[in-house]
């Protein structure tokens, strides 16, 4: 990548062609009616999207012949006909079928693997939209007489209450226990801590200062640290990827890892150009990193859960109520909607909500 921009979502070419590989995989169980749908949808739509619908769409096709609701014993078979005659009872059907199902695979051994899934409300929400907007391609072309989906409504949660955050006093304390060495319990653990402590802090400072995933600070390169740009490339959900600032406060200590972990020469060939290392050389596991919180939240006494998500959230909240800008915010977070910052993170804290009372009054 020569030229990086703040903020923009992009896409590398080797993710694009991994992703195009998994739509004509899956293009091939499907008919023609939907590869059109995916073609145009590309128009305006990124690949990682047009990738997600065509899962959905194929999700709701093998519900429709498991369920009888099509006369038909294959996916490819399926014409708009038959979506034509189905009814609102039918997606409300799909809905219910979302909570728990069983899909059955064939290993690569030629085994049968069965495996159950379960959706939440934003899950079903999120393919009823799917549905919604192939159903409307499809009405809008005359290929169906009605689009049934606008019928079907959408469940909305409630507004979350945020709980698990980190107050400000906790996040300095958790950044302490970390470099002072606190309730370190032996000598033993001491030698191991000494190794680690500093790959440990800056992992800690991504996340406190960008809010960045779990899994987008487990894929970090050693060259996704841009310095002339202060900036980060973060891989997002789906393969999209964005640049988003490295905050002053913390760019010279992410640098001075970067140079110091470009000097580790015991690291496995496949792995050698990941910013985050186990001791084994090996780029870190999501999982490494939720333990090794959880270790320094113990040795820091705090009875608050602390995870990755913790401290996105506890990001989230602290940058809106610092620039009360709920599309920057998500921008930065790497949310498709600023609705989901506001549900989650868009929470005022008890001081200004104590501010905005103390003061109210009637002029």
């Amino acid at each position: 990548m020569e030229q990086m921009i703040v903020g923009e979502i992009i896409v590398r070419p080797e993710q694009e062609a991994k992703i195009r590989m998994k739509l004509r995989q899956k293009n091939m169980l499907l008919p023609d009616f939907v590869s059109e749908f995916i073609y145009v949808s590309e128009t305006s739509k990124s690949i990682s999207t047009c990738y997600e619908y065509m899962k959905d769409l194929l999700l709701f096709f093998e519900f429709l012949i498991k369920e009888r609701k099509v006369l038909v014993s294959d996916t490819k078979d399926i014409t708009t006909d038959d979506l034509n005659r189905l009814t609102e009872r039918d997606f409300v059907d799909f809905m219910n079928y979302l909570s728990f199902y069983k899909k059955t695979y064939q290993s690569r051994t030629g085994k049968e693997i069965v495996q159950s899934y379960k959706n939440q409300p934003e899950g079903k929400n999120r393919k009823l939209a799917t549905l919604r907007v192939f159903f409307d391609y499809l009405f809008q072309r005359e290929h169906i007489e009605k689009d049934i989906t606008k019928r079907v409504e959408m469940k909305v949660r409630k507004r979350v209450k945020i709980k698990n955050r980190l107050s400000d006093k906790e996040v300095r304390l958790f950044f302490e226990t970390i470099k002072q060495d606190v309730n370190v319990e032996s000598s033993h653990a001491g030698a191991y801590h000494n190794k680690t402590k500093y790959r440990d802090y800056v992992i800690a400072i991504l996340f406190a200062y960008c809010g960045i995933r779990v899994s987008e600070l487990a894929q970090l390169n050693v060259d996704d640290v841009f310095k002339e740009e202060h900036a980060l490339i973060v891989t997002r959900k789906g393969g999209n990827e964005q640049g988003i600032p490295i905050p002053d406060e913390i760019y010279e200590l992410v640098v001075d890892y970067v140079e110091i972990r470009k000097k580790v020469t015991d690291v496995q060939k496949e792995d050698e150009n990941a910013l985050f290392l186990s001791l084994q050389g090996k780029r870190i596991h999501p999982r490494t990193i939720r333990n090794m919180l959880d270790k320094y939240r113990k040795r820091a006494g705090l009875s608050i859960k602390i995870t990755p998500h913790v401290f996105r959230r506890t990001f989230g909240t602290n940058h809106y109520n610092t620039f009360k800008d709920m599309y920057l915010t998500a921008l930065i977070l790497g949310h498709s909607s600023a609705e989901t910052t506001r549900k989650y993170y868009a929470d005022p804290n008890e001081d200004r909500v104590k501010k905005s009372m103390s003061g109210f009054n009637y002029n």
